[in-house]
């Protein structure tokens, strides 16, 4: 979210009968995806099948092709931000995790189930003081805790600028166009001094082994952030410029992408790329407008942030469109899709209960071929502060309602993300930079490639 994200800082059962992930990947939607081994366990594997350690690699093609498959569920996972490190207690304050102690969460407090979802920001984990509170290793412990319950995590970066201390654009407005025209500025710049230390962090804490669904600059299509859209004209910027527009965030994106995959070899890791509005016009341009390339995204997401303008049905009717353009688009490139952030800015202020996420976010992503969405973190009972109802406030019946439904899976439901998917796909003969005949391996089983990563 563009004002709240990387600021330093009575339990009722959900109704009805819960319902669990079907893992569904149809034969001929995604190929070259590892078929289940002979020793392997079935749907309950996570780290480990049978006693014997699974690879990191094979955990997230696993994870990429159930999340593809998850579109024919018609159901969604879903999340909160940093659900178990942070959130608000009896008296609106904010309450945190310690080490040892990550097993809370608003969402559990309210509906008795845990999201699905975990997401942080990678400043938590690899930037920030490691005495500040929660620690690094506590946030660490949080994902960690998520992945042996066999739900998802994601990471973003809200990475501080070149000149300002901060991730908001005033002052860094030439930030990004000096990384993608400079190489060394962009190796000493954003690598060494951001996303070294963020891979750094990663192995350190023991993340490396789990799959991770990594956002680099997200949001890009909103003004607040300094890689955000309005900046991306580099001749106000550089002198001479080789990259500018659009091609010059590829650029960084793809920089990002290749040293952390590439360079640094975590192959853990998924993309995913994440704008924020779109307006009304040619959404399908709009949406690919920054678009690093099939090679660098696994998950096409979007964050969407309700402000009752004109009114809640008028967003949701508008988001609807947003998200049926992103599911097309990532059924047609063979991408999972998610609405990656999504919240009620106007939360805070409620002082009965309304039903926004039983009625307009479950009317969002119902049937709409997301496989998650995640709503952002709780830090304390005031306006941006929060954006999940905690016990004590009006609207905790309407969550306890949004859980019970059949259609949304939270962390107990959440089965079989890393298991063997149930088709056994064909071994790939080669893994070329390009498709073959323009069309990858579910298409033609010779070239293959599942998002961003050659299998």
């Amino acid at each position: 979210m563009e004002s709240v994200p990387g600021t330093p800082p009575g339990t009722s059962t959900a109704a009805g009968s819960r319902v669990f992930l079907r893992v569904l990947v149809l034969a001929g939607l995604v190929a070259c995806v590892e078929a289940p081994g002979a020793d392997e366990a079935g749907g309950e594997c996570t780290g480990k099948c049978d006693g014997a350690e699974v690879a990191p690699a094979t955990l997230r093609n696993r994870l990429l092709a159930n999340l593809i498959g998850q579109r024919e569920t018609g159901t969604v996972l879903f999340g909160q931000q940093r659900f178990n490190v942070t959130g608000v207690d009896e008296r609106g304050a904010q309450w945190l995790a310690t080490a040892g102690a990550v097993d809370r969460s608003d969402a559990r407090d309210t509906t008795g189930h845990h999201p699905a979802v975990f997401g942080f920001d990678a400043w938590d984990l690899a930037i920030k003081p490691a005495t500040w509170a929660p620690t690094p290793a506590v946030h660490a412990e949080a994902a960690r805790y998520t992945f042996t319950h066999g739900g998802i995590v994601t990471m973003d970066f809200h990475q501080r600028g070149c000149v300002a201390d901060s991730f908001l654009a005033a002052g860094n407005e030439a930030c990004l166009c000096k990384v993608a025209n400079d190489d060394a500025f962009a190796r000493s710049w954003l690598i060494d001094r951001g996303y070294a230390k963020v891979a750094d962090a990663i192995e350190h804490h023991g993340l490396a082994r789990i799959p991770i669904i990594v956002r680099p600059l997200h949001e890009h299509t909103g003004n607040w952030f300094w890689w955000g859209k309005p900046f991306w004209n580099c001749a106000a910027y550089v002198a001479n410029p080789r990259v500018t527009g659009a091609a010059a965030y590829q650029r960084v994106f793809r920089t990002i992408v290749d040293y952390l995959r590439d360079e640094r070899g975590l192959d853990n890791l998924l993309f995913a790329y994440s704008p924020d509005q779109l307006g009304e016009q040619d959404l399908e341009a709009a949406y690919l407008e920054g678009y690093p390339g099939d090679a660098y995204v696994d998950v096409l997401g979007i964050d969407l942030y309700y402000r009752g303008t004109p009114s809640f049905t008028a967003e949701t009717a508008r988001f609807g469109r947003y998200l049926a353009t992103i599911a097309r688009l990532a059924s047609e490139r063979g991408k999972a899709a998610a609405l990656t952030e999504v919240g009620n800015t106007l939360i805070a202020a409620e002082t009965t209960a309304t039903t926004w996420f039983s009625r307009e976010l479950l009317g969002l992503v119902q049937s709409s071929g997301i496989a998650y969405a995640m709503t952002w973190e709780n830090r304390e009972a005031k306006p941006n502060g929060f954006f999940l109802p905690y016990p004590a406030h009006p609207s905790a019946s309407d969550l306890r309602t949004f859980a019970a439904s059949a259609q949304t899976l939270f962390l107990d439901d959440a089965r079989g993300l890393y298991a063997p998917t149930s088709a056994a796909y064909p071994v790939c003969d080669a893994c070329p930079a390009e498709p073959v005949d323009g069309r990858w391996g579910w298409e033609n089983e010779r070239s293959c490639r599942v998002g961003s990563w050659c299998l």
